[in-house]
């Protein structure tokens, strides 16, 4: 026998159809990891089986899982519906397991390395029906739990405890798709935490290529969206009471398009009663009921001013993920389980409390608030986090370096640096910095390439080189500290900024185009200027240097034009008075010099892992020789 390296992966949903968010992840992860598999390694893919004449096959989705897995091994599994029906009760979800284990076990004999994923709760029974030879090259990946969903199931409850614990016992790992889910295992489920592994759910290539394209329909009128299964849970009901409430506010309101969808051909009971209640609140109220894998471009439309999910229980929100990468915020969630995390109320979004109408109201209310500029920044914001955080090929490949470490992974994908592989959006000749975008140390790729992982990141704008030497004076704070990594970048707004690239070049900086400097989001920006900050979101200090209007007097010094009249004997700087409260400054100069960690403490969230490179940069010259700040 020809015993071949094999990765094998059971999928409940998104090979014949996707008809919930966990189809989709499972798609992403199917569509991520086939381009990484070396050619020596078979690819088995084992399906729960739909036949077409099943109203949850889509032959649309079947035909591009058929062309994603040209060459790899297809081998459907049947959970004893005939094909007809993905889901049932514990029995269905037990004979799916049973003719999967018949199957894993075959592949164990026909494989020299194997590495088996199961994705989602219905193949967690795998871990009592699999022998210990097979358990170890298992990895089980929930998505959900019955405790979340159906807590009243409490056989399937212990079905599911028994398959992770045994799994988990005979050496099988538990994936974890959010830190909500690794918390939610080991309360509800006693999953011992050293059985588990991160396989963060995240956004692919075909997700940022989506989203990124460009919307070729017809402008329409400004509207709220929310979209989801119309199960109960997902709150729907509890949205349109929220807008009954503003309705009942007689201000304008834009139209609102709830997505609560099934794959049924008929409206279900709970699409019913959602459908009476949309009807009572007129036409500007609509809701779809009929799921198409379409519906989530509705996240690109240009009239989309805010996108809600008001869910009662979700272990990891798709849906703002999505909506973050599309440009559909603010993004309004409840602080349910793992949505809580996602949305950092006022920054990238707005949160109110589950079940409750009134505060989803409310959140609703500050949403429809924002002005234009407000409402770009905020977008700004949230498609910076989606590029942190949501990179799901980074989280593919450092999970299969843990789980497989006989796979030889090729390169990193160059089609996956969205950010820092963009070219500059200024053209060369301009008077703004236009140095190739950089990939380390604060690219998206750079985890890929660098091992020191800082905790904060600094942004340094240099507007001439006056202003440079000013800064110089005070970055040595974050000297050898490699809790901090500081990048440079200059913008071209000061007349006087002959010579300055050649001044960072001569320091040994790390220097970002100002295009990539304005889409990133750093913990500090730090200027001794004004010109130009307007495009920066992140937290601002701007230190004095020199006379002029960053500096403040007392009395009846005005800076508008013409006003300048500082009258005789008003100026009164006594020593210890003069407070710089004029500009944005943390603590004054003093702060400064405290260490690096107590100058940034409470300067936004701890950022997700971000690799580092320190260069030593040479002396300043003209500063008497000293050595510059560690960069």
């Amino acid at each position: 026998m020809n015993r071949r390296p094999t990765v094998a992966v059971a999928v409940h949903d998104g090979f014949y159809g996707c008809g919930t968010g966990a189809g989709y992840a499972n798609h992403g992860y199917l569509e991520t990891v086939v381009p990484l598999l070396p050619p020596e390694v078979r690819l088995v893919v084992l399906p729960l089986r739909l036949r077409p004449g099943s109203h949850e096959h889509h032959p649309g989705w079947h035909r591009r899982s058929r062309d994603l897995f040209r060459g790899a091994e297809i081998i459907p599994v049947d959970n004893g519906t005939g094909g007809l029906d993905r889901w049932g009760g514990l029995d269905r979800f037990e004979r799916l397991v049973a003719a999967t284990a018949v199957h894993l076990r075959a592949l164990r004999e026909s494989s020299s390395d194997l590495l088996i994923l199961a994705f989602d709760a219905p193949f967690l029974g795998l871990g009592t029906a699999l022998p210990a030879s097979v358990l170890r090259h298992l990895v089980l990946v929930p998505r959900s739990s019955a405790v979340i969903h159906a807590p009243d199931e409490h056989a399937r409850i212990s079905w599911e405890r028994a398959g992770l614990l045994a799994g988990a016992g005979g050496g099988a790992r538990i994936a974890t798709i959010s830190p909500f889910m690794a918390e939610h295992l080991h309360d509800a489920y006693a999953v011992p935490r050293e059985a588990m592994i991160p396989l963060r759910d995240g956004l692919t290539h075909g997700d940022w290529t989506r989203f990124d394209a460009p919307f070729a329909g017809v402008a329409e009128r400004e509207f709220v969206f929310a979209m989801g299964r119309a199960e109960p849970y997902k709150g729907f009901d509890d949205l349109l009471d929220a807008w009954r409430l503003l309705q009942a506010s007689d201000r304008p309101l834009p139209n609102l398009v709830v997505a609560a969808t099934s794959e049924s051909r008929e409206p279900t009971p709970y699409q019913r009663t959602l459908l009476r209640k949309a009807h009572h609140l007129g036409p500007a109220v609509r809701l779809l009921t009929r799921f198409t894998p379409a519906v989530a471009d509705l996240l690109r439309r240009p009239g989309l001013l805010a996108t809600v999910v008001p869910s009662h229980a979700e272990p990891f929100g798709r849906i703002p993920m999505e909506a973050f990468a599309a440009g559909a915020g603010p993004v309004i969630t409840t602080t349910s389980q793992g949505l809580g995390g996602q949305v950092l109320d006022g920054q990238t979004g707005f949160l109110s409390c589950a079940g409750s109408p009134r505060s989803l109201a409310v959140a609703l209310q500050r949403a429809l608030d924002l002005s234009p500029d407000q409402r770009f920044v905020m977008r700004h914001r949230a498609r910076q986090v989606a590029l942190r955080d949501y990179d799901h090929a980074a989280a593919v490949r450092t999970f299969l370096t843990v789980a497989a470490p006989w796979l030889r992974l090729p390169p990193t994908d160059d089609r996956l640096r969205w950010l820092n592989a963009s070219a500059p959006l200024t053209s060369p000749g301009s008077f703004v910095s236009t140095v190739p975008p950089v990939k380390v140390p604060i690219g998206l790729q750079a985890p890929h390439w660098t091992t020191i992982r800082p905790e904060r990141q600094v942004l340094v704008v240099a507007h001439h080189v006056t202003s440079l030497l000013r800064l110089l004076d005070v970055l040595p704070v974050f000297d050898s500290d490699t809790r901090i990594q500081v990048v440079f970048s200059w913008n071209g707004s000061d007349p006087f900024s002959h010579g300055l690239q050649q001044y960072l070049n001569h320091l040994g900086t790390i220097v970002i185009p100002w295009s990539q400097a304005i889409n990133t989001e750093f913990d500090l920006v730090i200027a001794a200027n004004h010109g130009g900050l307007t495009e920066i979101t992140s937290p601002l200090v701007i230190l004095p240097h020199g006379v002029g209007y960053t500096k403040q007097s007392p009395g009846n010094r005005k800076p508008e034009t013409g006003n300048r009249k500082p009258e005789t004997g008003n100026r009164k700087p006594e020593t210890g008075n003069r407070k710089p409260d004029g500009f944005r400054f943390i603590a004054g100069m003093a702060a400064l010099r405290r260490p690096a960690h107590r100058v940034l403490a409470g300067i936004g969230a701890r950022r997700g892992a971000r690799a580092t490179v320190r260069t030593h940069p040479r002396g300043r010259g003209d500063r008497g020789g000293r050595r510059g700040p560690r960069v």
